[in-house]
């Protein structure tokens, strides 16, 4: 972190302070400090954002009414006035939106969408189609089934947001941009490569909250608009799904900070450093024979010291530490350009691992171990 320049504007001129004026007017620049940023972000979610520094399991738990089986916010949700919990609902949506279509919908691979177009490999993309000025849905997703589909995840506070008639706000929102884009194939089409569009499922999921004060209950609105093209054929849909499979191991590689690996299986380069990799096995019910390549994480993201470090720490923070890591396996098949299957989740409290080979487990839960590509 440290000191830069922004540029700086202010209208009235009469409103700048006086540390920022040169000559009679105001400068043309400010200074922000990048670590002062992060301390007066850190007040702001203390006050108001439930003031928790524990894992987001346990977050999710302290925020929610004790004692029920339905899944209500304490008092009027996270966050204190309209715009942090409108913030907080977008945010937790995208959260509750991807578990809903991991568990009941068996996706188990997401590509975030981020720019026109987004390209998934060098033979897939998603674009936005000509003439619509929708803004583009969060991920391209794929099954171990063999299915394909574009989703969009929409999350609400507002009691308006309701099961009326009509579609609620947020989906008819979701539902334009499902249907303002166009999932692309690199086809051979009379000897020439022309991108085709081709036909995918496409998901809206909505979660609106259901709070304490006033009593309101949650929901889950979900809506199922195709996206426009023909059909690709049993082929190139698979190869779809191992092109959004090898994507989405990139990207969990990239943001445990393992960018060299993650730009190898991407169609272009992640920027960002490259930590030591470590390895780690779960030491029960036979799970000691997988190798996971990973990261400690804390409250406020990947902790930027080793294992045997953060496991130090774990001792000073109980239920504070985690291990956040990808089976060995699956990476090197992913580098290797082999196929990649999805595997059995399991889901048992905190040791949770996904379809994908991802693992999120106490870090007390791990053993260390050696790991080579």
């Amino acid at each position: 972190m440290g000191v830069h320049k922004i540029r700086y504007v202010v209208r009235p001129p009469g409103a700048c302070p006086k540390e920022l004026l040169s000559g009679k007017g105001p400068g043309g620049a400010c200074e922000v400090d990048t670590d002062f940023v992060a301390a007066c972000a850190m007040g702001e979610l203390f006050q108001t954002g439930g003031g928790s520094s524990r894992p987001l399991a346990l977050l999710f738990e302290e925020l929610l009414v004790s004692g029920g089986k339905e899944l209500i916010w304490k008092g009027k949700g996270p966050g204190r006035g309209k715009e942090m919990r409108r913030a907080f609902s977008g945010l937790f949506g995208r959260f509750f939106a991807r578990a809903y279509l991991s568990r009941y919908h068996d996706f188990a691979w997401f590509m975030p969408i981020d720019g026109d177009p987004t390209n998934v490999s060098k033979r897939l993309r998603v674009s936005r189609l000509s003439g619509q000025g929708t803004e583009l849905p969060d991920w391209i997703c794929g099954s171990g089934s063999g299915r394909v589909a574009v989703a969009e995840a929409k999350g609400t506070s507002q009691a308006s947001n309701g099961t009326g008639a009509g579609l609620p706000g947020p989906i008819r929102t979701a539902d334009g941009q499902l249907k303002g884009v166009v999932v692309e194939s690199l086809r051979k089409v009379a000897g020439e490569e022309r991108w085709t569009a081709v036909r995918t499922k496409g998901w809206a999921v909505m979660s609106r909250w259901g709070v304490e004060i006033p009593p309101r209950d949650a929901f889950i609105y979900v809506l199922d608009p195709d996206t426009p093209g023909d059909p690709p054929s049993a082929h190139e849909r698979d190869d779809m799904v191992q092109d959004i499979a090898r994507a989405h191991v990139a990207y969990l590689l990239a943001g445990m900070g393992f960018s060299e690996m993650a730009s190898q299986l991407l169609a272009e380069h992640v920027a960002g450093g490259n930590r030591a990799p470590e390895g780690a096995f779960l030491g029960s019910d036979g799970e000691a024979s997988a190798t996971f390549l990973g990261v400690p994480v804390g409250p406020l993201g990947v902790l930027p010291f080793p294992l045997d470090r953060a496991r130090t720490l774990a001792q000073t923070m109980p239920d504070s530490i985690r291990f956040v890591g990808v089976d060995a396996d699956v990476i090197r098949r992913a580098l290797a350009g082999q196929r990649l299957d999805a595997r059995a989740r399991r889901s048992e409290g905190p040791v949770q691992i996904g379809a994908d080979g991802l693992l999120y487990a106490p870090i007390d839960r791990v053993t260390q171990r050696s790991w080579t590509i």
